[in-house]
């Protein structure tokens, strides 16, 4: 992986911490300026159901394309 999709992710992460979401059971990686998930992503115990994670979700991924180095974002996960 090439130095600089490994810093696009660290700033991918950073973004995802700032929202309410599990991604214990979730994968992200950064390939060519893209952003993909895999995986499992669940509300935090409390905060939500299924509908409302996906929901939040894509804002998470319009806040990800918003930074530089970042293309597209791919999800291939399941929401619970």
């Amino acid at each position: 992986m090439p130095l600089e999709d490994s810093k696009t992710r660290r700033r991918v992460e950073h973004e995802i911490a700032k929202h309410d979401l599990d991604f214990a059971l979730a994968t992200v990686a950064v390939i060519n300026q893209v952003a993909y998930f895999t995986g499992r992503i669940r509300s935090m115990r409390g905060t939500g159901r299924g509908g409302e994670t996906k929901k939040a979700m894509e804002r998470v991924c319009e806040a990800i394309i918003a930074l530089p180095g970042i293309k597209d974002v791919i999800l291939d996960c399941q929401f619970d």
